[in-house]
């Protein structure tokens, strides 16, 4: 599980997540990479070895409501929350 601020064609360029991705495939694993805005030309970080990616960001807000701690917190809680649960859901055969 990786993640940024913003998923963009440049995330597929080298940054952390992609450097995360890269490592897990090293060791067989997926990567999961969580974002506060992600692009439509993010699906390059795809193509870059991140498996999939979210946003966390859960509707209309500014900037500064997206980037105060506990909102963010809650954003973040909950899109995990509901990626892992599908996760959960494969590995019972679903």
């Amino acid at each position: 599980v990786t993640g940024e601020g913003r998923l963009d064609h440049q995330t597929a360029m080298g940054k952390a997540p992609v450097g995360v991705a890269k490592l897990g495939k090293k060791y067989g694993a997926k990567t999961i990479a969580f974002a506060g805005s992600v692009t439509k030309d993010a699906a390059a970080c795809n193509q870059a070895g991140i498996d999939a990616f979210f946003p966390i960001v859960r509707g209309i807000t500014t900037l500064e409501e997206a980037m105060d701690p506990q909102t963010a917190q809650k954003n973040m809680e909950s899109a995990v929350e509901q990626v892992f649960r599908v996760i959960r859901l494969k590995e019972r055969n679903w």
